[in-house]
């Protein structure tokens, strides 16, 4: 469903920060954007000869906004278009925004917990936030999207997954996990280990768990031995 252009933690830069998206003639949905993204997108050419540009924010750690302003700049002033931000923290988009020099007419922010969006490319999507489990300084959320007939969970930096996410997977109404998956196991970690991720899926769903935001103490033949799938970045 999604194509990634980075799968790593904020440490793990080899891999690139975690970020992915969908695109349909010109149109593009991204999900995040942190510091890597940007030169991604120029290097892979998605951003050219865009109409329309969305933008899903989980949180506002730099791995994960850090190049958002450089987007927005390059939508508004290259492409003359602007882009539109799904967030669910308005003021606080705005302010980090502000903040780094990007004014208010340059994007269009919605802020609304379920969104629902009519394109003319990518056609009818859904968004539905849900806070999560992370870190206590910011707000952080996962999502469940749907499109095209189909569904899938994008985790965003989490040390857990809902109950509600299991149920709906399990019932077959989510297609997909994309889950933050980490090596480290210790008490209050802000990302969700390996170990756990066992603990919550048991095997016999564990295909539908797609890993990411990879840290250096996991690897990916480790994650596949669990039964797990590992997200392929796109060249």
């Amino acid at each position: 469903m999604l194509n990634f252009i980075g799968k790593g933690s904020a440490f793990n830069t080899d891999l690139g920060n975690t970020s992915a998206f969908i695109k349909k003639d010109n149109s593009l949905l991204l999900i995040d954007c942190g510091g890597t993204v940007f030169h991604r997108l120029q290097q892979l050419d998605i951003l050219s000869g865009l109409e329309s540009l969305y933008i899903v924010i989980t949180h506002t750690h730099p791995d994960h906004v850090g190049s958002l302003g450089e987007v927005i700049f390059y939508s508004y002033y290259i492409l003359k278009r602007k882009v539109n931000i799904f967030f669910p923290k308005k003021e606080l988009m705005k302010s980090f925004l502000t903040s780094i020099g990007v004014s208010s007419e340059m994007y269009n922010i919605n802020s609304f917990d379920i969104v629902y969006v009519r394109d003319r490319q990518l056609g009818q999507f859904a968004i539905e936030f849900l806070p999560v489990s992370h870190v206590d300084t910011i707000p952080s959320y996962g999502f469940i999207m749907k499109l095209n007939g189909q569904s899938f969970y994008y985790s965003g930096d989490a040390n857990v997954i809902s109950n509600k996410v299991i149920e709906k997977m399990k019932n077959g109404e989510i297609n997909r996990i994309y889950q933050d998956t980490c090596g480290l196991e210790y008490e209050n970690n802000n990302h969700l280990s390996l170990t756990k991720l066992c603990d919550i899926v048991s095997p016999e769903f564990r295909n539908n768990i797609y890993c990411m935001h990879l840290d250096k103490h996991i690897t990916e033949q480790e994650i596949k031995d669990n039964g797990f799938n590992v997200v392929e970045i796109k060249y």
